[in-house]
């Protein structure tokens, strides 16, 4: 697999979940359909082991399994871009394990644990420097990864990308402006805001409906990108009322909303794993209605 390039990050880059079979083991050949589909859909990036894959959770074990089936199913035909940590040494270890396996790229996840933001850059620089892959950055909080910070980190030769997911435009203004044109620009907080993104300078947006709604999120950003900003603001309509019930009591369903809609869409999903929890079934109903709805316009883009 070649290597990530700041290039590549004007696209979709579609967040993975990790999917699992009863009891909990990582189904490998659910994982190998899921990546079929979207690469038969025109994805082109696809980053598993990053928060929606509840990379948290995970073991070192199921790291590498799951991983490896993304890479093995992919076969050169898209860029695996695996989430490595959080923490210093999980990242260390994980980016050993990916450059190991072939992947493209790694994104160092945001900071957990105690932290403060001289000991944030100096341990984002030093995991860049030793990962030997192709770095994006993901920038989640302003207080530990200051736009000072963020803009030295970015003018790194290891580093190709940020994943902006702040809820602050000028903040974000501010990075594109110090370093935009070392690093690419991308909106990490999924549909709902991307548009607006885009039109500050963001080259891309990562996604988690685009696990099972690829065509839609592609479209929004062809048509963004095509100067139809209009037909891209239609598509990111039907998509938001999910968005917005995986925010709804603290997040209760972010991750298992996208498992419940990828079994919904006929591709491999199966139950999350703890501190998450599955849809409750009073809430499927709900749910499924807002997939389907998806589902109708991800059809209607098959023959364009």
């Amino acid at each position: 697999m070649r290597e990530l390039t700041k290039s590549d990050c004007a696209s979709v880059l579609i967040v993975a979940i990790t999917p699992r079979l009863e009891g909990g083991a990582i189904d490998v050949e659910g994982a190998a359909r899921n990546v079929r589909y979207l690469i038969d859909a025109g994805a082109d990036f696809i980053m598993p082991m990053c928060g929606t894959g509840l990379v948290y959770d995970a073991t070192l074990e199921e790291y590498e399994t799951t991983v490896g089936a993304f890479v093995d199913a992919a076969a050169g035909q898209a860029l695996i871009v695996p989430g490595i940590g959080p923490g210093f040494g999980r990242s260390l270890e994980m980016a050993h394990i990916a450059r190991g396996l072939g992947v493209a790229g790694a994104m160092v996840m945001p900071v957990v644990g105690p932290a403060s933001a001289n000991g944030v850059e100096e341990g984002m620089r030093q995991i860049a420097q030793a990962a030997q892959l192709p770095i994006i950055l993901y920038q989640r909080r302003l207080d530990i990864m200051p736009v000072d910070g963020v803009i030295r980190l970015c003018s790194m030769e290891e580093v190709v990308g940020l994943k902006y997911a702040v809820d602050d435009l000028d903040a974000f203004s501010r990075i594109n402006d110090g370093c935009g044109t070392q690093a690419a620009m991308v909106c990490g907080m999924a549909e709902d805001p991307a548009i607006e993104y885009l039109a500050a300078g963001a080259v891309g947006f990562s996604s988690g409906m685009a696990n099972f709604a690829p065509r839609t999120s592609l479209a929004i950003l062809h048509r963004f990108a095509g100067g139809d900003r209009s037909g891209a603001e239609a598509l990111r309509e039907v998509m938001v009322p999910f968005e917005d019930l995986r925010g709804e009591r603290t997040a209760r369903y972010s991750g298992s909303a996208l498992h419940a809609a990828m079994m919904r869409a006929n591709l491999a999903g199966g139950p999350v794993v703890p501190f998450a929890e599955d849809v409750a079934e009073s809430d499927l109903a709900r749910l499924n209605e807002m997939i389907d709805r998806v589902m109708v316009v991800e059809k209607s883009l098959i023959a364009q």
